[in-house]
Parts: C-alpha cells; structure tokens; sequence
C-alpha cells in the first residue's frame, strides 16, 4: 500500500466531543484495501450506513416530553450519488411538519400550533472495504426554518457524523450491526434561544429475516449525552419492517429507561411507508 503523506497540524486538545468525533472520522476515512464491491441486496430498512438506496419516505411520528406532546410528519428523500474513485455521496433531504403544545413566547397557553419545523440536509461520504463492510463519513445541516419558536430549535446546528458497517451473512443475507455516531452543536441562530451540544449514537443491529422483513435494534442515534445540560438518555429502541418489491413500510417504537429533565422524550412511535427507486 502507498505511503499517505497527512499534511502537519497543530497539536491541541482532544477534550471536545467535536475533536473527538473528526478523530474518528479521519480514521474511518483512511483508505485501508478499500474496494468498490458492493452487496446485491441493500437491507430492507434503508438505514445501513454503508450502502444508501433511493428512497422518498413519509413518516409520521407522535413524541410524548414531560410537559408537552408532539407529532411531526416528515417528508423524506434520500439520494445516493456516485462521484468516482469508490466514493458515493448519500443525499438527504427532511421537511417536518410539527403539531405541538409546548410552552413558549409564540403559545404562552400551550395551545395546539401547527406548522413546519426545521429542515434538515445531509452529505455523508460512502466507501466500502470489502462486499459486505464499509464506512460514512459527512454531516447533516439544520436550519432554523420553523414557522413558530417552540416547533424549532432556533437555532443553525451540524451533525458530523461518522460509522461503520460489518456485513453478518453467517446470520442472513441482509443482517448487519453498524456503529454510529454524530455530534449536534448549534454555531448561529437566534442569541435568545438555548444553545445545542450533544452527543448521539447508536450500536445498530439489524436482523434480515425471510419474506423481505427485518428487526433493527436502535435504528436511530437516540443514545445522548446533552453537554449544556450535563445529561445522559438511553432508551429501548426497537423497528419492524417489511418490503414489497419497491413499497416498505415500518413502525418505530422507544422509551426512555435513563433519562432526566431535558430528555428528548418519554416515547416515542413513528410510522413510515416509503417507496425504492
């Protein structure tokens, strides 16, 4: 393998979540017997890091907080595109429409409002080293678009995020355990609002199962640590799905079991139906 000359930097500390995250992306991204393969069947659930399919999604979530409860239907499309040289960039697009009854200078009474949140963008960098392992590497963008403060964050916010992708085909064809992680920090916004700094993560298994069905176990980055607030969440976290030829459909569901008072609910379902292309 040729020698890769990585340009000089000045030392700092490591101490940041954010240094801590680049640390492990830049591992991730080094190119170690890096091949172009890819498996022939991507999983069911399209939430392997590894290998993005294309994809629109209408999912519909119900979120329950200590003083308020929401829904947020979200319209999504994802993109894979290839770039050359083994690489291929996973686009992803989130609209959220949020109907909520928290508490906040645009609803002092905590009425019911409805209206659309923040819209969320993604570039994540895709390489596979073998058939069936690989790694992503990129962020996802958030921007404060929410018609009303208390269905948004206020606030511009990056999730660099990093994982990897180890192929089980001793189990099934399509089952995999995944690692990932991204950090969400806020760097503009609204001066008045909280800022955002927290950690996020999920071990990712995923059973392929006969009849293009599939058991994911923490599909989502819902293990947090919330560093303004100084608190830890980990839920349960469990989806079902199942695809008909190009139409999947799941159902979501998670619950706190260690939590405290910022954390990001009690429960939690979402729905999906979305279509392959």
């Amino acid at each position: 393998m040729p020698r890769v000359n990585m340009p000089s930097v000045r030392r700092r500390s490591c101490s940041t979540p954010l240094s801590l995250l680049a640390a492990a992306a830049i591992a991730a991204a080094a190119p170690v017997r890096a091949q172009e393969a890819t498996p022939a069947s991507p999983s069911s659930s399209g939430n392997d890091v590894a290998h993005p399919v294309q994809r629109i999604d209408l999912r519909a979530e119900v979120n329950s907080k200590e003083d308020s409860d929401e829904l947020t239907t979200t319209l999504r499309y994802t993109r894979p595109q290839p770039i050359g040289g083994g690489w291929t960039v996973n686009l992803r697009a989130d609209l959220p429409f949020v109907r909520n009854n928290e508490i906040g200078t645009d609803n002092p009474g905590g009425q019911y409002h409805f209206g659309v949140g923040d819209l969320l963008l993604q570039a994540i960098f895709v390489r596979h080293t073998n058939e069936t392992d690989g790694f992503g590497i990129g962020t996802q963008l958030l921007a404060p678009t929410s018609t009303e403060e208390g269905l948004g964050k206020g606030k511009w916010r990056l999730r660099p995020t990093v994982g990897y992708r180890w192929g089980l085909p001793e189990i099934s064809e399509k089952t995999f355990f995944q690692i990932l992680a991204r950090y969400d920090f806020s760097f503009a916004g609204d001066k008045e609002r909280s800022d955002v700094s927290e950690l996020q993560f999920a071990p990712n298994l995923e059973f392929g199962l006969p009849g293009e069905a599939y058991l994911s176990i923490f599909p989502s980055t819902d293990i947090r640590y919330n560093f303004e607030h100084k608190e830890f969440f980990l839920p349960v976290d469990l989806e079902i799905g199942k695809e008909w030829e190009r139409l999947v459909v799941s159902l979501e569901g998670a619950a706190g079991v260690v939590s405290d008072e910022h954390a990001p609910y009690k429960w939690r379902i979402e729905a999906r139906i979305g279509y392959r292309f």
